[in-house]
C-alpha cells in the first residue's frame, strides 16, 4: 500500500509565514509592554524598544520557522498529517523555551521578564495568534 502523499511546506511559503509570525509576535510583545510594563521589560542602554521588539521577535519567529521540518518529519513518520491541536502543543513548547532564552540575553536582545509564568502566558497567547494567522492566511 502506498503511503498518503503529505504537504511539504515551500520556501515562499516559509518566507512568508516569517512575517506573519513575525508581525503577531511583535505586536503581541509590544500590547503586553504597553499593560505591564514591569512585568515585561523591553530596551536598554544599547537598543530602544522598538529594536528590541525587533530583534526577540525575529529570533523568536525564526526558532519557529526553522522547527517546521521537525513537525513535517513527524508527520513522514507516521504517514498521516498532525492534527492542529499536535502543532499547537509543539509551538506552545517552542514558543516558552524561545522567550525563556531570549530573556536569559537581555543585553543582547532587550527584552526582560519578571517570572517564568510570564514566558509561560506571553508563549500560550502567541501561539494561539500564530495557529489563527495562519489558519487564515492558508484558509487550513
Amino acid at each position: 500500500m502506498a503511503k498518503e502523499k503529505l504537504p511539504v511546506t515551500t520556501s515562499a511559503q516559509i518566507t512568508h509565514m516569517y512575517f506573519i509570525v513575525l508581525i503577531i509576535n511583535s505586536s503581541v510583545l509590544w500590547l503586553a509592554n504597553m499593560m505591564f510594563p514591569k512585568m515585561i521589560v523591553l530596551g536598554n542602554a544599547m537598543l530602544n524598544r522598538n529594536w528590541s521588539i525587533l530583534l526577540s521577535m525575529g529570533a523568536l519567529a525564526l526558532a519557529g520557522i526553522l522547527t517546521m521540518p521537525i513537525f513535517e518529519f513527524f508527520q513522514e513518520q507516521r504517514g498521516k498529517m498532525l492534527e492542529p491541536i499536535h502543532w499547537m502543543a509543539g509551538y506552545l513548547v517552542i514558543n516558552f523555551v524561545t522567550i525563556w532564552a531570549i530573556t536569559r540575553f537581555a543585553e543582547e536582545f532587550g527584552m526582560g521578564i519578571s517570572a517564568w509564568w510570564i514566558a509561560l502566558i506571553l508563549a500560550a497567547v502567541m501561539d494561539f495568534l500564530q495557529g489563527l494567522g495562519m489558519m487564515l492566511v492558508y484558509k487550513k
